[in-house]
């Protein structure tokens, strides 16, 4: 799966300042294509997971809305889900992940 290069520069921004706002709290971000996707989602969206090592439902809002926040002033079109690391875990246990396939994990800490 490749990004377009607009979405490419909302996923950089969007790593930065989670980078900068909440240091050593994200574990990883995926990228899955819409094909993959359990529900319908756009084609043209940046279907994106957030995985946290905790947090708190605030934390847990907050990087979400930092994620459409960043998107407002590009082209990119995100869909966001975040969750803790248990959160994720529970829902591997269950087979209830956002997606089928493995995604592509992004996050690379500075």
């Amino acid at each position: 799966m490749e990004l377009k290069a607009h979405e490419q520069a909302w996923l950089d921004e969007y790593r930065q300042a989670l980078n900068e706002r909440y240091p050593g709290m994200v574990e990883d971000v995926v990228i899955f294509d819409a094909d993959d996707a359990r529900s319908y989602v756009p084609d043209y969206a940046v279907n994106t997971v957030v995985i946290l090592r905790k947090g708190s439902q605030d934390e847990i809002r907050d990087i979400d809305y930092l994620g459409y926040y960043l998107s407002a002033v590009s082209d990119a079109f995100p869909l966001i889900w975040v969750y803790t690391h248990a959160e994720w875990k529970r829902l591997q246990q269950e087979m209830r992940l956002p997606y089928e396939g493995s995604g592509i994990s992004v996050w690379l800490t500075p």
